[in-house]
């Protein structure tokens, strides 16, 4: 402790920084400031960290108050997921010369899915075969009397540099073989780990990065940088798989310019095995050769596909590949599709010999289904308790059939059945029977595979016949006849009459089922029945199919309608229609009449919104004819203007406004205005009148005829559109060259 200026403490031993540790505690100084007092007298600082880290390691400082030194820090052993991968672009694969189908080449999808994801597995334990390289990090871990980690990484040269052992180079080595090389340089500072006081454990943390080639027949080849944990399964998924031409079953793994192993990826796809996923190293080529042999099969085959086969493999071999067969394959004979010298060939290869034929490249393979016929069906349907099909054995007959359906139902029909047969010539045939004889245990008939045997029901000869009763019912409808329905039943069933029926008329009408050969007049009879004199039903008629009954409506019975009255009557409102003949003068004085303020010659009547043209003049009103036309109807409405001594004047006018009615023309009011605007069409001018109607202005050849002006009248002038230019069509050219000769005609005759 006097010279510690050259102290090297990773060259101490343990023994050696006990003792300073114990000379420290005899100055009676606190560790703080005994590492003070060493830097004064010359110590470097990076000695005395690791002189803390020294004495940290061994525990000398545990007993203390105050721990000045960090605690020992925590090693995470865990590995980073180094798992982005480096690879070239996919490739577009070559088309190859086999024709186009609809099969595909077995396990190419595989490596397009994208919910599967080939990648290492970090969390595994250390590899023992793995061998270290620049870039690898390895975790030291002594344990026992001696305790100590270190995370080291590999430099560039293949060296380790460890604490209190100096460097070490594991470039090269397993992990195995590096652990005794670490062990056999740190025993020298750790004499505990020859007598096995100390144990030294190393394991591998962050792994390097490796490149691998992968060529031949693959979509994307070229070089690939990965995780040095990668393996061939790995690469393949990485690189695509192979393409359309590449082999599967021959994928080729290259080490160190020798073949080190050729791997058959079926026995992953077909039995998971991975016996075939190695581990990568640097340097590797991988290489997809061209495949050799291909062969297709379809038809009834669990998984059809095209299968890549090795030389021996057989047509046994294919099938087994494809998942077998399908439930309804027929296992007897496979039919093949095969390519010769010239041209095509078609073989048929029976099950025997599956497991000694060798297929050809390019073969494809058929394997059918069985036919869809039974060799021992019968099938009963019918009006039998259990319908259905049954077995046929030998001697099997009508007879038994029928007793293991559990006999004929009570409605079958007794006189007829039939048995529908296909003869060994492929005919057809029916053969016809008395149920009832065979239950009966007469004319029995033996049955043949295939046969099908029908019972009839009683219904089929029974027609659905009906009874139909419409008009004013409550509900209106289409009813089963049954035996004994009359007609007081029907209409209790269609909900009775309706408010407005006349039951006192109803009216049944009957089909007259005319037997004679002659052609009739007359094919339907109908008569009325009062509903008021079946008293106790006694007198009530009984109905026969297709009877139609029809309910009419009461002659006088009309629902309730109102008549809308507004405008300058004494009392507006709504009033009910109380006459057939009701006319709109009769409503007006229900309505209290006219009042002083109101127009009667511009009055408007309206039905279902459209104007009734109804002329309420006073010189009229006393008219019979006129009096018909004004009747109204439920749903009508009468307006009665007010009076108005004012003309309005508007649109295309220099001047809109209301003008006081003087009996003046229509130029007068339009004058009255300050004149019509440049852009007025006063050919298009129109007066619309306070009773709602409209009269435009007329025009012949140069001359105009004005409609007359009423007080209360509104007349507009549109202004110009580009459509109403001014325009000569060949009817106006004609009336204008009439007019013309017209006018020369009596010229010429004025001037004689």
């Amino acid at each position: 402790m006097n010279d510690v200026s050259n102290i090297k403490v990773s060259q101490l031993t343990d023994e050696q920084i006990t003792q300073a540790w114990k000379k420290i505690q005899d100055m009676g100084v606190s560790e703080q400031d005994a590492y003070k007092i060493l830097i004064q007298k010359g110590m470097p600082p990076d000695q005395v960290e690791a002189l803390k880290d020294r004495i940290t390691l061994l525990g000398l400082n545990k007993n203390q108050q105050v721990k000045l030194i960090p605690e020992k820090k925590k090693v995470d052993f865990s590995r980073e997921e180094n798992d982005s991968v480096l690879k070239p672009l996919i490739v577009r694969p070559r088309s190859g010369s086999r024709p186009s189908t609809d099969l595909q080449v077995y396990g190419a999808d595989f490596f397009n899915q994208v919910d599967i994801r080939f990648e290492p597995n970090f969390s595994v334990a250390t590899p023992k075969g793995y061998i270290l390289g620049p870039g690898d990090e390895i975790i030291v871990l002594l344990t026992g009397l001696n305790e100590s980690t270190q995370r080291i990484k590999i430099s560039p040269d293949g060296n380790v540099s460890m604490d209190h052992a100096g460097i070490v180079y594991v470039n090269g080595f397993t992990i195995e073989q590096a652990t005794n090389l670490i062990k056999s340089r740190m025993a020298k500072v750790y004499p505990a780990l020859n007598s096995g006081q100390t144990h030294l454990t190393v394991n591998l943390g962050n792994t390097r990065s490796i490149k691998i080639t992968i060529l031949g027949e693959v979509k994307a080849p070229g070089s690939y940088t990965m995780s040095s944990l990668s393996t061939l399964f790995n690469a393949l998924y990485n690189s695509g798989g192979p393409n359309t031409n590449g082999s599967l079953r021959y994928i080729e793994l290259i080490r160190n310019n020798k073949l080190y192993k050729t791997v058959d990826f079926y026995s992953f796809l077909q039995k998971g095995l991975l016996d075939g996923n190695v581990r990568l190293e640097d340097q590797d080529v991988i290489r997809i050769p061209v495949y050799k042999k291909r062969v297709s099969i379809s038809g009834e085959v669990k998984n059809p596909a095209i299968f890549e086969l090795k030389e021996n493999e057989s047509l046994e071999d294919l099938i087994n590949y494809a998942g077998g067969y399908t439930d309804i394959a027929y296992k007897g004979i496979a039919k093949i599709d095969q390519i010769n010298t010239l041209q095509r060939e078609v073989k048929d290869v029976p099950s025997n010999l599956f497991s000694n034929y060798i297929p050809h490249n390019g073969d494809l393979v058929q394997i059918g289904a069985i036919t869809n016929r039974y060799t021992n069906r019968i099938i009963l349907e019918g009006s039998v308790y259990r319908p259905g099909v049954y077995e046929l054995t030998v001697g099997f007959t009508l007879a038994q059939l029928l007793k293991n359906a559990q006999g004929l139902k009570p409605d079958a029909y007794m006189e007829r059945g039939y048995i529908k047969r296909t003869l060994p010539n492929l005919e057809k045939d029916l053969i016809s029977f008395k149920p009832g004889d065979i239950i009966n245990g007469k004319n029995d008939i033996p049955l043949f595979r295939e046969d099908s045997v029908v019972i009839l029901n009683q219904d089929i000869f029974t027609s659905n016949q009906k009874v139909i009763i419409e008009g004013f019912v409550r509900k209106p409808s289409v009813f089963t006849y049954r035996k004994g329905l009359r007609l007081a039943d029907v209409i209790a069933m269609a909900g009775g009459f309706a408010d407005e029926a006349a039951d006192h008329h109803v009216e049944v009408s009957r089909i007259i089922q005319n037997q004679s050969d002659t052609v009739a007049n007359k094919l339907v009879q109908t008569f009325t029945v009062n509903m008021d004199t079946l008293l106790g039903g006694k007198n009530d008629i009984e109905l026969q199919p297709m009877d139609f009954i029809y309910v009419p409506r009461l002659v006088n019975y009309r629902s309730l309608g109102n008549v809308s009255v507004k405008g300058e009557v004494a009392f507006p409102g709504d009033y009910a229609v109380q006459r057939r003949d009701e006319t709109v003068i009769d409503f007006l004085k229900r309505a209290g009449g006219i009042t002083p303020y109101g127009s009667v010659e511009n009055a408007q009547v309206y039905r279902k919104g459209i104007r009734v043209n109804i002329d309420l003049n006073v010189t009229t009103i006393h008219d019979s004819t006129t009096n018909r036309k004004m009747i109204l109807l439920p749903g009508d409405s009468v307006y009665i203007p007010r009076v108005i001594s004012y003309v309005e004047v508007s649109g295309a006018v220099n001047n809109p406004q209301y003008i006081s009615y003087n009996g003046h023309r229509f130029k007068y009011y339009i004058n009255a205005a300050a004149g019509t605007t440049e852009n007025a069409r006063l050919k298009g001018a129109y007066i619309k009148y306070p009773d709602g109607l409209n009269m435009p202005v007329r025009q012949f050849l140069f001359f105009r005829n004005y409609p007359s002006v009423k007080p209360g009248s509104k007349i507009i002038v549109p202004e110009k559109t580009p459509d109403s230019r001014f325009k000569i069509n060949f009817g106006d050219i004609g009336g204008i060259a009439a007019a013309l000769t017209a006018i020369v005609s009596i010229i010429a005759i004025l001037h004689k």
